[in-house]
């Protein structure tokens, strides 16, 4: 497209380099602007990637459950100054009566994995999950301790939805957002939509980064992403129908990538929420180092915010979500700039480039 020379460039290598599929789609004060995608989206090079291909998200799922409570908020249903058991009484089990919605949202509540052994069959019930975390006491006392909350954060923010709303996270988000919009976001895929579902893939060196590598932070992460055991081993249960139809609120969603640029780009301009709003939910919360891969944390109300990494491009007030593998979805909200990139390839965070170079780019470009 036009205008976009910079980008252009940048997205055709990072497809060349990859030898797989992407998609980075990008608006500006509420129109689309950019719609790139290339490659095939599946491993045995069948598929073509298209704008309306359905790509698991992982982590980005986060950032649209925080823009489901960014709603709850503008409309006065949800405190994030409040105690969590205002809304939810059986959280305040095991010492957590005064954890606050806040604390909860911005994993800072102390609950980054289960304590006990979950199934990956146990994990797909999300009322089973977030009642296991309720009854559960905290490693730390809330507020104290940034540590990414997975998945347990879907769980514990989706019931948070429930308990106000009525509707489970996925119905929820489903009528109140990507219906409004017509955006292509699906936490719970019907079957009617898997033919347009592409695959993603680990590289060859793909692992869960460790930039502490110690024997403390080595079982704080195998605990954070083995349990339940959804992204390590052999298999890639993201690319199955269980997954798709299961929709786990921490990082079971399926969407393409002008679907949740489209969503984030009616969240800047003001089609969701307030100003007021908005401020509010992108206030920084909580920062830290996480324990177990060392990144370092910055979070809003469910979003990632800007860090040092400089994670959302040249902007310092830029906010989303990342996923696993090296998808980024989010916002420049001064400038009412939304943008998605989804790669089929996984590439390992802190060796991978490819959203960083294309937003550097695109900061250029516009």
């Amino acid at each position: 497209m036009s205008g976009f020379d910079r980008v252009a460039e940048e997205f055709a290598a990072v497809v060349e380099a990859d030898g797989a599929g992407a998609a980075f789609a990008v608006f500006r004060d509420g129109e689309q602007v950019l719609d790139l995608q290339a490659g095939h989206r599946d491993p045995e090079a069948t598929q073509p990637m298209t704008t309306d291909t359905l790509m698991p998200v992982f982590s980005g799922t986060k950032g649209i459950v925080a823009t489901g409570i960014a709603l709850l908020v503008d409309r006065g249903a949800l405190d994030p100054d409040a105690p969590v058991v205002r809304s939810w009484p059986e959280f305040g089990a095991a010492g957590k009566q005064d954890v606050t919605v806040r604390q909860l949202l911005s994993h800072s509540a102390g609950l980054p994995y289960p304590q006990r052994r979950v199934t990956r069959e146990e994990a797909a019930d999300d009322r089973t999950m977030a009642a296991l975390l309720a009854g559960q006491a905290p490693l730390w006392p809330a507020g104290s301790t940034t540590a990414y909350h997975a998945f347990t954060f879907g769980w514990l923010a989706g019931e948070l939805v429930r308990r106000v709303d009525g509707r489970a996270v996925g119905e929820f988000l489903r009528a109140e957002v990507a219906e409004p919009l017509g955006a292509d976001f699906w936490l719970g895929l019907p079957e009617a939509e898997w033919p347009r579902t592409g695959r993603r893939w680990r590289a060859p060196d793909y692992q869960v980064a460790n930039r502490l590598d110690t024997p403390e932070a080595l079982a704080h992460r195998d605990r954070v992403y083995g349990n339940p055991p959804l992204l390590v081993g052999e298999d890639a249960p993201w690319n199955t129908p269980e997954w798709w139809t299961t929709g786990t609120p921490g990082g079971g969603a399926m969407a393409s990538a002008r679907g949740i640029a489209a969503i984030y780009s009616a969240l800047v301009c003001g089609e969701l929420v307030s100003a007021a709003t908005l401020e509010r939910v992108s206030r920084e919360e909580s920062r830290g180092v996480d324990p177990g891969t060392g990144r370092p944390l910055v979070f809003g109300l469910g979003y990632e915010l800007q860090d040092e990494l400089e994670t959302y491009g040249p902007v310092a007030e830029g906010f989303g979500h990342s996923g696993a593998g090296g998808s980024l979805f989010g916002c420049w909200p001064g400038e009412r700039v939304a943008f998605a990139f989804s790669p089929c390839l996984m590439r390992t965070e802190g060796f991978d480039d490819r959203a960083h170079r294309l937003l550097t780019a695109l900061h250029a470009d516009l």
